[in-house]
């Protein structure tokens, strides 16, 4: 019976540290993830600036749909449901707008 025990305890951990690992493969990616889209948005900042200083809209319609496009036939290669990545473009779109629409002119 101790034995038993034993063992289950250690199974329990050996699950709680293999959990462990895969979690932090998540947290490390998260990060990346994070560190992209910091990075997209000094882009879009930049790209705000321009338009602003050439009396460019911020919306160009014909490059969103573009880029919505590429990324959900992009996502359906990697096998990521295209509806959660239109969904996920469209939040990084508005909160781009919001960017370039914010963005001060050139000097």
């Amino acid at each position: 019976m101790l034995t038993m025990r034993k063992n289950d305890n250690r199974h329990k951990e050996q699950q709680a540290n293999e959990l462990k690992a895969l979690r932090e493969q998540i947290d490390a990616l998260d990060a990346t993830l994070l560190e992209t889209l910091a990075k997209r948005a000094q882009l879009v900042d930049q790209i705000g600036k321009y338009k602003k200083s050439r009396g460019l809209e911020p919306l160009d319609s014909t490059r969103w749909q573009q880029v919505l496009q590429t990324n959900i036939a992009r996502a359906e290669t990697l096998g990521i449901c295209p509806e959660f990545v239109e969904t996920l473009y469209h939040l990084i779109h508005e909160y781009s707008l919001h960017l370039e629409s914010n963005s001060e002119p050139h000097s």
